[in-house]
């Protein structure tokens, strides 16, 4: 297995709509995103027969994101469906990360891995559950088997109202967008992971500010915290974030919002309040 570039690890229908996708985890090497940090895998949920800014451009990204409001709004129908300019709301740049994967897909570059192989595969290693779309749409034994020896994950999923995707409860968190959103979740069983207004936001008693985010002094990173894990994963409570979209970003600027540098790690200030994390003997 080819771990040094990455891995297809799921190439069939999706779980969401039927349509064709591959699912490929990269990163076995160690990854350079700054918030995540280096010992998480990353996978990217991708159409198998398209480019990912073609199959968002035309809607044909349900398959990957599902009913997902950020994927923006569209004009037309089918095959004439055409994005609205300006409505997508994505963090996730498609030219970038996944762009890169979709790429090296085409040319060839990663092997496949057979699912019998994949608990070892993933075996002590920390995984990022769609870095680039839904978790829902990959079956449910692929994750299981991804997931039986693995040290840990983060994810997120849209599909919270979906009741075909409950399973997800135990491994990953409701993404919502709003107080109301994420009562409803919580009350259907979800830990939630809330996006707060850029500016002017607030935290509910039930909620821990994410401490990899800015205005959490960044002390720490994703695959440190793994606190976004699910109902069986670390900690019990919700988490929230200002929004750090492109956009939600440039309001704050816009506002004069700006951070210091984030604060020299160390065991305090790895440990916000009420919080406890554990790095579960990986070695980055």
């Amino acid at each position: 297995m080819a771990t040094q570039t990455g891995a297809i690890v799921y190439r069939g229908p999706s779980m969401l709509d039927g349509s064709p996708i591959v699912m490929i985890a990269v990163g076995f090497k160690g990854s350079a995103n700054k918030k995540t940090g280096p010992a998480l895998i990353q996978t990217y949920i991708l159409r198998e027969d398209m480019h990912p800014v073609l199959a968002s451009r035309t809607g044909k990204d349900t398959g990957i994101c599902g009913s997902c409001k950020h994927r923006g709004l569209y004009e037309g129908l089918g095959e004439i469906a055409i994005r609205i300019e300006g409505s997508r709301l994505c963090y996730v740049n498609l030219g970038q990360g996944v762009t890169v994967v979709h790429n090296s897909y085409v040319r060839g570059i990663y092997d496949a891995c057979p699912e019998s192989e994949l608990s070892a595969l993933f075996a002590d290693r920390l995984i990022r559950m769609g870095t680039y779309g839904d978790p829902a749409a990959v079956p449910q034994h692929i994750w299981r088997a991804m997931l039986a020896r693995s040290a840990g994950r983060t994810g997120y999923t849209h599909q919270w109202t979906d009741p075909r995707f409950a399973w997800l409860q135990a491994y990953v968190m409701a993404s919502v967008d709003t107080l109301e959103e994420a009562s409803e979740a919580q009350a259907a069983g979800w830990r939630t992971f809330r996006v707060a207004p850029p500016i002017g936001w607030t935290r509910e008693n039930t909620e821990s500010l994410c401490p990899a985010s800015a205005e959490g002094g960044k002390v720490t990173t994703c695959d440190d915290c793994q606190l976004c894990s699910g109902k069986e994963g670390k900690g019990r409570r919700n988490v929230m974030i200002p929004d750090h979209s492109t956009q939600g970003r440039a309001i704050k600027r816009r506002h004069g919002v700006i951070f210091p540098e984030p604060r020299k790690k160390t065991a305090a200030a790895t440990r916000p309040a009420g919080l406890t994390f554990k790095r579960n003997g990986v070695t980055v």
